[in-house]
């Protein structure tokens, strides 16, 4: 194994956000593996069995009722951060790191996609959540970083207190994600994904952001405080990591394929490619339970007399869509499953009982026609469908468009960039209510594996949207009762029973429009070895070397 180097990786977009409180962005997040700690996380590997299983990070050891960090109710996690972890100006990352970067996830003007798990389960969260969005701007950073409440406790500079509202069989699922990262006092005051944090990004973990150019350049080079001795799950091999930025694809493509650059950061290799490339050791395929793509269905937009608010329209699309024309694009049935449901074969929730009837494979325009009609729309309808204007994205609406137009629906694109996806459209409801869109183009991926149905449902489905993934702000007070019984089951069983009665309901509802379950695939030049899945984060940058 040869240690050094630069790898360098092309791609067309930017980084969502590189503060892990609002970053949902996989590429971005892969990112955020090299630079971000936790207490407890995954190790990267390709072992299905063991993907989901949480390891200790910078906490010396796991709860449990046996080493006593566990209280015999299943609802007190003591944790004690390992010697020697720190922040890359060689300060110690403390317990108030930690409890700092859990309560600004609840900050009213910037709310964590990843809230609504820390809000339904650590004790006192969402009341501190209600009364932020009560303070004057102003008094909310004071309140973030002195409000004492029940679910954390610090005790002294190294031990930190997690009490949850319930038996939290995923707890430690939660803590792994990188919204869950320590948070030194420089972010205090300032908006969480802000210029401000960008410009004063601090690492815990082996590499450090260098340089940021936003839509142009990343590079991260060792963050000299980082000690392997305290890191059980990461390697630190190279010296650093570029990535390039604004490519277009096609160029992106070629420059991986004749070896100018190492890899592929967060685009997919052209369709017309894929056929040659199967086989090839430069292409890695790795089936990742993704919920994606979709449509998110804007239950709120006024346009055509609130068609997407009224379930037969819903249903309409997704009888009219051609799955299999959108899975050619995405590579065909080598890298993709057409989806008429939301949980995928991958999670322990899944039944190979059809929630709902699945459909024609290539789309039944006669049913959807049948459905407009129902609905109040016999001449059919016109809906906007935002997505990416990179990648395989625009392909993917083109064909949609094509097999929604033999129906009787109109499909308007609105291209628009990843930064302006997650900023503008999906960053409040106010683009929703105009109007701006009815239908979105996107995808999910669960934030763990293997006991995750809750990482598909609670984000998309609960009714409160702040700081979720509930895009389309779907409501319905059966589906939050049955999030809370899973959410509160003991067991995995019940809790299961509880998910895939939510999954029924959803899809009943048409809350929003499945369309495939895709793998994760990478294409990386020769010399990359190395690279290793981890769950959700597109691979872990820290355990790649070069060969010369």
């Amino acid at each position: 194994m040869r240690h050094g180097g630069t790898l360098t990786l092309v791609g067309a977009g930017d980084a969502d956000n590189l503060d892990p409180a609002l970053s949902v962005h996989t590429a971005t997040r892969g990112i955020l593996r090299a630079y971000t700690r936790q207490l407890v996380t995954y190790r990267a590997g390709r072992d299905q069995a063991t993907a989901g299983e949480v390891v200790a990070d910078m906490a010396t050891e796991l709860p449990t009722r046996a080493n006593g960090r566990l209280d015999p109710t299943g609802q007190e996690y003591v944790f004690t951060l390992r010697q020697g972890v720190r922040w890359d100006d060689h300060r110690p990352v403390t317990a108030a790191d930690l409890a700092r970067g859990i309560k600004r996830l609840a900050h009213p003007d910037a709310p964590s996609p990843a809230l609504t798990y820390f809000a339904r389960t650590i004790r006192g969260l969402a009341r501190l959540r209600d009364e932020l969005a009560t303070l004057d701007p102003t008094e909310v950073t004071t309140a973030i970083e002195c409000r004492v409440i029940e679910g954390i406790e610090v005790v002294g500079t190294d031990t930190i207190v997690l009490r949850t509202l319930g038996h939290s069989v995923d707890f430690l699922n939660i803590l792994a994600l990188p919204s869950a990262s320590p948070a030194p006092i420089e972010y205090s005051g300032f908006l969480p994904g802000s210029d401000d944090i960008v410009r004063r990004l601090r690492s815990s973990g082996p590499y450090l952001v260098r340089e940021y150019v936003p839509g142009k350049q990343l590079v991260l080079g060792r963050n000299p405080a980082w000690d392997p001795a305290t890191d059980p799950v990461r390697a630190a091999h190279l010296d650093e990591v570029s990535v390039r930025m604004g490519v277009a694809e096609a160029e992106a493509f070629r420059l991986v394929d004749t070896g100018e650059v190492d890899m592929l950061w967060d685009i997919q290799p052209v369709t017309a490619e894929l056929p040659r490339l199967f086989g090839d050791p430069r292409l890695e395929i790795h089936p990742a339970g993704l919920f994606s793509p979709y449509l998110a269905v804007n239950m709120l937009s006024p346009n055509e007399n609130r068609a997407t608010s009224k379930v037969q329209v819903r249903r309409a699309v997704s009888a009219a869509l051609d799955r299999s024309a959108v899975s050619r694009v995405w590579g065909g049935p080598r890298l993709s499953e057409l989806a008429w449901r939301v949980l995928p074969p991958l999670c322990s929730a899944y039944t190979p009982i059809d929630p709902i009837p699945p459909g024609s494979p290539t789309g039944d325009p006669e049913a959807a026609r049948a459905l407009l009609a129902e609905a109040g729309y016999p001449d059919g309808v016109t809906l906007r469908m935002v997505h990416r204007d990179r990648d395989i994205h625009p392909e993917s609406v083109r064909e949609m468009g094509i097999a929604l137009a033999r129906a009787g629906i109109t499909l308007e694109p609105v291209p628009v960039s990843i930064t302006e996806l997650f900023a503008t459209y999906f960053a409040s409801a106010e683009p929703a209510v105009r109007g701006d869109w009815d239908l979105a183009f996107t995808g999910w991926e669960p934030d763990w594996h293997g006991d995750n149905a809750r990482t598909y449902l609670q984000p998309l489905f609960e009714s409160r949207p702040e700081g979720s993934w509930n895009l389309g702000f779907y409501t319905s007070p059966r589906v939050d009762r049955l999030l809370a019984e899973g959410r509160d089951s003991s067991d995995r069983d019940t809790a299961n029973a509880a998910y895939r009665a939510v999954e029924a309901e959803v899809l009943r509802d048409m809350a929003v429009i499945p369309v495939l379950f895709a793998h994760q695939y990478w294409f990386h030049a020769p010399r990359v070895r190395g690279w290793e899945p981890y769950p959700v984060l597109n691979g872990d940058l820290t355990t790649v070397w070069l060969e010369p």
